[in-house]
């Protein structure tokens, strides 16, 4: 059931639409209003979908996925430190191994990396299956649902991940708020996340792929992001932006459908004219690259050292209307 709520960030009311936003990536039917918040720019969908309505809009026959988790200690660690090795540095500029909370673990695989590098993991993911699979080949504590649903005790961690996770959770100020539970004295938040305030936001609305109605709920910017972090009491510490070419392959494939009436696969079978595209949006990539205008922003904070396990950080009241 769709509730009418206010921002997530700031407790505002005053909102205005930006558009009616439908699933491009999957075709399912169904339209979600998507706000602006006029005090503090967050983005979301309003009124929002609750998570039986969001179900239909999350498969759970990714057969790719599920036989990743299920191989996983057969996966070379060479081809995962390549692909996770940026991640693992960049935490380990903060925190010598210890215990790790990935949030939305998806196949497993980053956790199955840091576990062979020396840290002590656990998980927590939506779908129950790949709870099943990884927690059997890792041998790790994974919980399926919600985190607020998972019961971690107080302090439990040193680090918490979340990569691209939390668009999609129901609020993002109640997850951070059970993070700053349970997580210890100056422990460390990774949040990988995409940058509202990239130009092809503006200038593409529905066809930008980011939005990702309905399953991205939220839209950051760094100045909103890191206002909900401070009330979690959680301090910005680093921003890495960057522009990931998938993006702008999407960004492509929605433009040419939507405005051209052009259909194909841009990834897998690209015309002529998806090469040429592609390879212009390759140079944009490149210009905005790791600049505040990317589309996309890893955030690292810290635990505040006064900030206690409960609380609210003295953020701003956020009642639904």
């Amino acid at each position: 059931m769709s509730v009418a709520v206010a921002c997530d960030v700031c407790g505002g009311r005053h909102q205005e639409l930006m558009f009616l936003s439908t699933d491009r990536l999957f075709g399912r039917e169904g339209s979600f209003p998507l706000v602006r918040c006029r005090d503090c720019g967050l983005i979301f969908i309003n009124p929002r979908p609750g998570l039986e309505e969001l179900a239909p809009y999350y498969p759970q026959d990714d057969y790719d996925l599920y036989s990743k988790a299920a191989g996983l200690k057969d996966r070379s660690l060479e081809e995962l430190g390549r692909l996770l090795g940026p991640r693992k540095g960049l935490i380990e500029k903060y925190r010598k191994p210890g215990r790790l909370l990935d949030i939305g673990f998806g196949d497993g695989s980053f956790l199955y990396f840091m576990q062979e590098c020396g840290w002590d993991v656990a998980g927590v993911d939506f779908n129950q299956k790949m709870v099943e699979l990884v927690g059997g080949e890792l041998g790790v504590d994974v919980r399926a649902g919600q985190l607020q649903d998972a019961g971690f005790e107080a302090g439990s961690f040193d680090v918490v991940t979340l990569w691209g996770v939390l668009e999609h959770v129901q609020s993002p100020r109640e997850t951070l708020a059970e993070i700053k539970r349970i997580t210890g004295e100056g422990a460390l938040l990774v949040i990988y996340t995409q940058n509202a305030a990239a130009p092809e936001a503006r200038l593409l609305r529905d066809d930008w792929f980011i939005y990702e109605a309905p399953r991205h709920l939220y839209s950051f910017n760094p100045d909103n992001l890191a206002r909900l972090l401070a009330t979690a009491g959680f301090g910005v510490s680093e921003i890495a932006f960057e522009t990931p070419l998938y993006y702008c392959q999407m960004n492509w494939q929605y433009f040419k459908e939507s405005r051209l009436g052009l259909k194909g696969d841009v990834i897998h079978s690209p015309s002529v004219m998806d090469r040429l595209m592609v390879k212009a949006l390759d140079y944009y990539r490149r210009a905005v690259n790791g600049r505040p205008w990317s589309s996309a922003m890893t955030v690292c904070a810290v635990k505040s050292r006064d900030a206690g396990a409960n609380g609210d950080g003295g953020g701003e009241e956020n009642n639904e209307v």
